[in-house]
This record gives C-alpha cells, structure tokens and sequence, in this order.
C-alpha cells in the first residue's frame, strides 16, 4: 500500500499546478493529465491489493494493525478525494456523491487506527510523521476539498478534526522523535511528513475563505516555513544509501508544500510573483521526475538478469 505514495505525490503535484493556474491559466491542463495519472495509478494499485486479499476483512484487519504499514491505508480514500475536487467542475452533483463516500472510508480508517493505537498495541519506538496522514492531513484535505464542492458545513467539521488531531496527535509523535531515540534509517524519510498538516491545513482553510489570507492563514504560513526550515536541518539524516520506492514520501510534503506556498504568493501579490511561482512549480516537478526517473531505473535493475 506505501506504493499508493506514488498516486498521492502525482495528484500532489497537480494540485499545485492547479493553484497556479491563476497565475498561468494554462497549468489547468497540466494539471488535469497529472491527476489522470494519478487515478491510473491509484486504480492499478488498487486493484492489485484487492486481487491479493484485500477485500478479505481478516487481511484487511491484519493491514490495519500493522505497526509499520497501517497509516497507508488512509491513502486510499486520500487520494480518491484529491481527485474528486479537481474534476468536480466537470459534473458537482456526482463529485458530491463520490466525494461522501471517499471522506466517510477516511472517516473510518482514521477512528479504526486511534482505536488500534489507543488500546496501547503501537509502540512509541515506531512512531513517526507518517501517522499523521490519515488522522489529520486526510481531514483537512477534507475540508478543502469541500469548500470545493460548495459544502461549507462539512468543510468546517473536518477542518475541525485535523485541527485537534494534529495538536493531539502530532505532540505525541513529536514527543516519541525526542524521547525514543533515532528513527530506523529507512523510516526517517518519513519526517519529511511534518510539512504536510501546516500545508493542507493551509490550504484548506484558505479555501474556505475564497483564497484570502487572514491571520489563521499567515499563521500556518509561518508554521510551515519553521518546519520547512527544519526538514533542511533534517536532509542529512534523511539520505538512504539506495534508491528504493519508499522515497516516494518525499513527494506529498513537496506538492502541498508548493501548492500552499502558490496560493500564498498569489492572495499577497509580491513584486515577482509570477517568477517565484513558476521557480516553485519547476523545483516541485523536477523532484517527481527525478523520483519517477530513478522508480523506473530501480525496477529496471530488478527485472535485468544478473
């Protein structure tokens, strides 16, 4: 299911282009072939979890359990929202329909990961940011994806729930960074997750407000460039010896990241907008080129004969 990253990081990036689009209007067809890709590589993936036992509730349970792997499944309904919004001015009232049920799947994979994790069964050695997608970024993706599609209600109450589960549960993960020792090395990719609930936070408050910045918005613009700043003191601790598809977690954090930085740069007009806005675009798409680049370079040397 970590594979799922790499659907999550595509739509990621068309998000941000999508947000540009008022600076460049044509990156809104950038932006549609990147979420197409997306849900092609979210439809592929998919389909092979559920040919290999997922639509078994025993497997399912045993997923969901897992100390490792468990968040991941809360990329499912992640992404099938992210995709919902953007081609929702295409048909609202099926979008509406679809999005109900991606956010009602997220709604239950996050209760059903606190269950698990409250009963004391995850231990704080394996702690990490990665826990945060399906508690707290998946609800504020929510939350913009419904002031999207005009449901305004709705976007007020799962902006609530990130809210408090990434005060909540963010300190405990914090806490566990600090008190636990280091991360396993292939693990500490993930605190590039840290970015994630300041920048979906962001923007989903900034779309409930049309785009305008008030002080709730500059307050996590300020949040997520202190953490920015901090993944950078980070970087060295964060290089692996080898390429391994598990990389793909870079790319989420980089994509919201550039997406909230866009929509910043757009409501407060700075001298060179438009410049900074397409350095950003081009620093966050030759990123996930780069990753796709080596994914394909990887499996290549997997499939050659020795």
């Amino acid at each position: 299911m970590r594979l799922l990253s790499v659907s999550l990081g595509t739509a990621g990036l068309g998000g941000a282009w999508q947000a540009a689009a008022t600076t460049f209007p044509p990156a809104l067809q950038v932006s549609d072939a990147l979420f197409t890709v997306s849900g092609l590589i979210w439809l592929v993936l998919l389909a092979q979890y559920l040919r290999h036992g997922g639509t078994r509730w025993h497997n399912l349970r045993h997923d969901l359990r897992h100390p490792g792997d468990g968040f991941a499944l809360g990329y499912v309904p992640l992404i099938g929202m992210l995709i919902t919004g953007h081609f929702s001015r295409f048909e609202l009232t099926g979008a509406r329909w679809v999005y109900a049920v991606f956010l009602i799947l997220a709604a239950f994979i996050a209760a059903r990961l606190l269950a698990h994790w409250l009963t004391g069964t995850l231990s704080t050695t394996a702690l990490h940011p990665g826990y945060l997608l399906p508690v707290s970024s998946a609800p504020f993706v929510g939350s913009a994806v419904a002031s999207t599609l005009g449901l305004p209600g709705v976007a007020d109450a799962a902006f609530a729930v990130g809210l408090l589960y990434w005060l909540a549960f963010g300190t405990v993960v914090l806490g566990s960074l600090v008190t636990a020792g280091p991360l396993p090395g292939p693990a500490r990719p993930a605190l590039t997750v840290l970015t994630i609930p300041p920048a979906t936070g962001g923007i989903a408050w900034t779309a409930a407000h049309k785009g305008v910045f008030d002080a709730v918005g500059y307050g996590f613009a300020g949040t997520l460039l202190f953490t920015v700043l901090l993944v950078v003191f980070l970087l060295p601790e964060l290089r692996q010896p080898s390429f391994h598809p598990g990389l793909w977690i870079f790319s989420f954090p980089v994509a919201a990241s550039t997406n909230f930085t866009i929509r910043w740069i757009h409501a407060s007009a700075p001298p060179g907008g438009p410049a900074l806005t397409g350095i950003l675009l081009a620093g966050a798409t030759s990123a996930l080129c780069l990753l796709a680049t080596a994914t394909l370079r990887h499996r290549a040397r997997r499939v050659l004969p020795s």
